[in-house]
């Protein structure tokens, strides 16, 4: 019996990026620790009491139908989970590299920008320095020419 806010709620949950990816991870996780957990329990119970002689093989069939179970065969996940590894580590270089073509970039900008700027400050100076000469030159022979 869902009401409209639970329905809503619900959706929210479903909709968000961070139940999406952490759902998966705690999924697998349970999985993986069930298993480990039964195996650990089976191979201990084979060396306490050996009633059942071929356990451990029935505990293997049964743990590998509960892994089928779920929502790919192991064999699959595996390779996906592998594929999924070296894709991270690929990502992870192409972003380092991206970065340093970024930072490189970015600091021969800032040093060619640096050198525009310098050497327009200068002209600059240059400049001024001409004009206050051009005036006092100016001034100097409308001065003498009064007199």
């Amino acid at each position: 019996m869902l009401n409209d806010e639970c329905k809503t709620q619900m959706e929210d949950l479903f909709t968000n990026p961070l139940f999406k990816t952490g759902f998966f991870d705690f999924f697998v996780k349970v999985q993986q620790e069930g298993i480990e957990s039964a195996r650990k329990y089976w191979s201990s119970y084979m060396q306490q009491n050996s009633l059942y002689p071929n356990s451990g093989d029935v505990y293997e069939r049964m743990a590998d139908f509960y892994i089928i179970f779920g929502f790919v065969p192991k064999t699959r996940y595996d390779e996906v989970l592998g594929e999924n590894k070296s894709l991270k580590e690929e990502n992870k270089f192409l972003r380092d590299t991206l970065r340093e073509v970024q930072a490189g970039l970015f600091s021969e900008g800032g040093k060619k920008a640096q050198d525009v700027w310098q050497k327009s400050i200068d002209k600059q100076l240059e400049i001024n320095k001409e004009i206050s000469k051009n005036f006092f030159d100016l001034f100097r022979m409308l001065k003498v020419g009064t007199k």
